[in-house]
């Protein structure tokens, strides 16, 4: 009776051994550290923090998902991923999207700016789980899923920033509504809803810029109102055309199929749709000057600047 007894206890040891060592594994794979909990790492999170919390769809689409064009569509990534892995003489696809994630000025695709922010720094300042769990949704965009690849690289993706942030103060004291009533002025000069979007509002001729302030910081916004050449947004490049009657158009394409053109264009302030056709056009090439003003510290005063781009913080 005591041998069978202690073997059952023995094996009771045993099952209660091999369920920790299980415990600590799996805890390992999800990154927590006794208490850090970001969700769980699957595909399914993943989703979920793409087009939430991790502000990814703020810049990208997938296919007919989102309307954003900041960054590359990213339907069939993984197919993509895989061929820019080869051409940079990277390990896989995964290696390349975590590169991506880490540093995402490493490989900037062509055609595109370099205004992707690091999602473990503020102001997104996503958990190491949770950006394995995009990872994995990133993979079964024209992949399969794999938390084992993508968890060999988990040491490679820096711990989400605990310094703590300190609330922008501008140099003036100033309102946000004061800044929200100028974005969305019918008489202001510097009125910014007649080319953009927000919630909704606004004239959809530049970038929607609806949740910009959960993704960028005061800094690239200020650059971007007083040097709007510096960082042009894929899809919305300034083109020069000349019709073949000597008449030159100068605006962003809004619209256009194998017959014409829609060109929405800036007359002394004012946006105007303009029609070309095709067969009337001498000479259409793109220019690396935007069509946002260039002028709008003129326009702006020292603090109706920094009200603008205190609204623009409050979108998230």
């Amino acid at each position: 009776m005591r041998g069978s007894f202690l073997k059952a206890v023995g094996f009771t040891i045993a099952i209660i051994g091999l369920f920790t060592y299980i415990s600590i594994y799996v805890s390992g794979l999800s990154g927590t550290d006794g208490g850090e909990v970001g969700g769980g790492i699957d595909p399914e999170t993943g989703e979920k923090l793409y087009w939430g919390d991790g502000q990814c769809s703020t810049c990208h689409k997938i296919g007919n998902q989102g309307s954003s064009t900041r960054g590359p569509d990213q339907e069939n990534l993984y197919v993509r991923a895989e061929e820019r892995a080869k051409a940079r003489g990277l390990s896989s696809a995964t290696e390349y999207l975590v590169e991506s994630m880490v540093d995402p000025s490493a490989y900037i695709v062509e055609g595109y700016g370099d205004i992707m922010p690091k999602a473990y720094e503020p102001p997104i300042i996503l958990e190491k789980d949770q950006i394995l769990a995009i990872l994995l949704y990133l993979q079964s965009l024209g992949g399969e899923p794999n938390i084992a690849e993508v968890s060999k690289y988990k040491d490679k993706i820096p711990t989400a920033s605990r310094k703590k942030v300190k609330p922008w103060v501008p140099p003036v004291v100033v309102d946000a509504k004061v800044g929200e009533d100028i974005f969305f002025s019918e008489t202001h000069a510097a009125s910014c809803s007649k080319c953009h979007v927000v919630k909704g509002k606004g004239a959809k001729i530049g970038p929607d810029l609806d949740s910009i302030g959960a993704i960028q910081t005061p800094e690239y916004l200020m650059e971007a109102i007083l040097n709007p050449s510096v960082q042009i947004v894929k899809g919305y490049e300034t083109v020069y055309i000349i019709t073949t009657d000597g008449i030159p158009y100068s605006g962003i394409i809004k619209n256009q199929n194998e017959s014409e053109i829609v060109l929405a264009v800036d007359e002394g302030g004012v946006i105007e749709d303009v029609t070309i056709h095709r067969d009337e056009i001498e000479d259409m090439k793109q220019q690396e000057i935007s069509m946002m003003p260039g002028n709008l510290n003129e326009l702006l005063s020292v603090k109706d600047f920094y009200g603008v781009v205190n609204y623009l913080l409050t979108l998230k």
